[in-house]
């Protein structure tokens, strides 16, 4: 059985009333779902603008969090079921089995990935779905979204998802989606038909 969706949970949604609605029904799918780092990453950010250490250790420790948000959304709703490696998320997800990603940067050091800022939870999505061969990729996002399907460097530039993202999903022909933080009550639809529901970010045409 094929992985279908990896889904990116927006870790500005921490606070939300939408969140457990968001659980709930994520939890009744067999997704991946990818954490965000929400108030953990602010962290970081916070101790970087007052310490100045370098950008490598800053991703290591934003990578940390998004296991912590991980382990946040778990502690709601315990019907997911995290875990770190790939194979594991693997047969979770094609057993029926809601997954969530821990992240651990160990693991993340061969990706060939940037260590930086410019790689956010929405390039490791994008990455993971990558990794395990999933069909579609969906970002829920609280930002405000375009009302139609837009190129992925037009979403860098109205600051929707990170700079990487581009550059990694450039010639894929995986289907990637954006769900506002609000349409939970049509996820199911969404998974089923996500044209009817979520905007679709179509890969970068740009070379370089």
């Amino acid at each position: 059985m094929p992985i279908g969706w990896v889904v990116k949970l927006g870790g500005s949604l921490w606070a939300s009333d939408a969140l457990p609605h968001w659980l709930n029904g994520l939890a009744q799918n067999p997704v991946v779902i990818v954490p965000g780092g929400g108030l953990f990453a602010d962290a970081v950010r916070v101790a970087q603008r007052r310490w100045h250490f370098a950008d490598a250790a800053a991703h290591d420790m934003a990578i940390t969090a998004m296991a912590q948000y991980g382990r946040l959304l778990c502690a709601l709703c315990p019907a997911l079921n995290p875990t770190t490696g790939l194979a594991e998320l693997a047969e979770l997800a094609t057993t029926g089995r809601p997954a969530v990603w821990l992240p651990d940067p160990k693991h993340l050091s061969a990706s060939g990935l940037a260590t930086d800022w410019s790689v956010s939870s929405d390039t490791l999505a994008a990455w993971l779905a990558e990794a395990l061969g999933a069909a579609q990729l969906l970002l829920i996002k609280s930002a405000d979204l375009p009302d139609r399907a837009c190129e992925t460097d037009t979403l860098v530039a109205r600051g929707i998802i990170d700079a990487a993202f581009p550059g990694h999903t450039r010639g894929t022909a995986r289907r990637i989606w954006l769900s506002g933080s609000r349409q939970h009550e049509r996820l199911a639809e969404g998974l089923a038909s996500p044209e009817t529901v979520f905007i679709e970010a179509l890969p970068s045409r740009q070379v370089g």
